[in-house]
């Protein structure tokens, strides 16, 4: 299974995964996700590009449909937080994010190696 799979199963069915619809709780199983991959070499492409970029490209879709800026690097986590004004919103936000950035990784097939 990869982060993208692991994702919309999250989405799918939360409580499966998490006790409660909480961001927090999904950067945390999402990080367990990330260990188990390091460590036993299972790692796919798409799990490291989300890895490496997501928290950017994040950043960067924030900036441009939300007006919001950041001083420093931060995780994916705290700029969705950020810029959200519930736990509720940023549950949302993050899948309707992770849907985009993935659709985004598909159409570019150099991505892939």
């Amino acid at each position: 299974m990869d982060i993208e799979e692991l994702i919309r199963k999250i989405r799918g069915r939360p409580g499966m995964y998490v006790q409660d619809k909480r961001l927090d709780y999904i950067t945390y199983f999402i990080s367990g996700f990330y260990y188990h991959g390091s460590m036993t070499g299972t790692a796919e492409p798409i799990d490291i590009h989300f890895k490496e970029q997501f928290h950017g490209w994040v950043r960067d879709w924030i900036a441009d449909n939300r007006g919001l800026t950041y001083q420093g690097e931060s995780g994916w986590y705290e700029y969705i937080t950020f810029s959200t004004q519930s736990n509720e919103e940023a549950f949302d936000l993050f899948f309707k994010l992770a849907e985009e950035f993935f659709a985004e990784f598909h159409r570019l097939p150099e991505q892939h190696e």
